[in-house]
């Protein structure tokens, strides 16, 4: 399934947020979306998942417009978890990730089934939540609800997954389980793109990389291609350096 912006604009009020984006995201691919703080990244996920109204332009999922989607057609094919980690409801861990198979049932009030079930305990069982099954999600914490959330995201088992900075708050041992988890479902050819401040973690993990700045595309690509010195200081201000360390991709501002 293929999931592609082309020539998108959003506007609010009298000023363009993303001013004619294209960009794709791929079957099998894990695609990074980098720029920095105001860039558009955020606006640019939410216009992937139908969610954001674009003035021009227009986002396609498989060839079908999103907006034209029902909301159960596209929430099947397409889960989005947001940056936003509050939970204003004392609901128990299980309750919460099972919500991500609401698309997958014939009524809101059908029960689970067992297929949800397996999915929503697959999904508790990578994101390491399963002890927490019973416990009020408000009780935990921020990193704990972030993976809570993403373990929702996965029950959804969409063909495309959109996360924006789906890392924030977790420790590094949990952040590199999700991208090993990201690079699995890649691997069964989902398509997969993600809003990412940790710049190593986007040149290590991902196949394809774009670079927003003020709301415009500045590169798009395979990420060793677009995550260069040269690029990513013309978008940051600031002299970024690119190597390795350890045999591992690292992007370090030089200041």
């Amino acid at each position: 399934m293929r999931l592609a912006a082309e020539n998108i604009v959003v506007r609010f009020k009298d000023r363009n947020i993303l001013n004619r984006v294209t960009v794709a995201i791929e079957p099998g691919r894990i695609t990074a979306i980098v720029g920095p703080n105001g860039a558009g990244k955020s606006t640019l996920v939410r216009a992937l998942a139908g969610l954001q109204p674009c003035a021009a332009g227009i986002v396609l999922l498989d060839g079908r417009e999103i907006g034209r989607l029902t909301a159960t057609e596209r929430a099947r094919a397409v889960a989005y978890l947001p940056q936003d980690r509050q939970l204003n409801w004392p609901l128990s861990v299980r309750a919460i990730v099972s919500l991500g198979r609401l698309p997958h049932r014939v009524s809101p009030a059908a029960g689970e089934s067992a297929a949800d079930a397996q999915a929503i305990n697959t999904a508790m069982r990578a994101m390491d939540v399963a002890v927490f099954a019973v416990r009020p999600a408000t009780e935990l914490s921020g990193g704990e609800r972030a993976r809570v959330l993403f373990a929702r995201a996965l029950a959804q088992e969409a063909q495309i997954l959109l996360a924006d900075e789906p890392t924030a708050g977790l420790d590094p041992a949990h952040a590199l389980e999700l991208f090993g988890i990201l690079t699995r479902l890649a691997a069964k050819g989902r398509g997969i793109a993600i809003a990412l401040h940790d710049l190593s973690l986007a040149a290590r993990f991902c196949s394809d990389a774009v670079i927003l700045t003020g709301g415009r595309v500045l590169a798009a690509g395979e990420t060793r291609d677009v995550l260069t010195a040269e690029r990513l200081t013309a978008a940051f201000g600031v002299a970024m350096a690119v190597g390795t360390l350890a045999d591992v991709p690292v992007v370090v501002p030089k200041g």
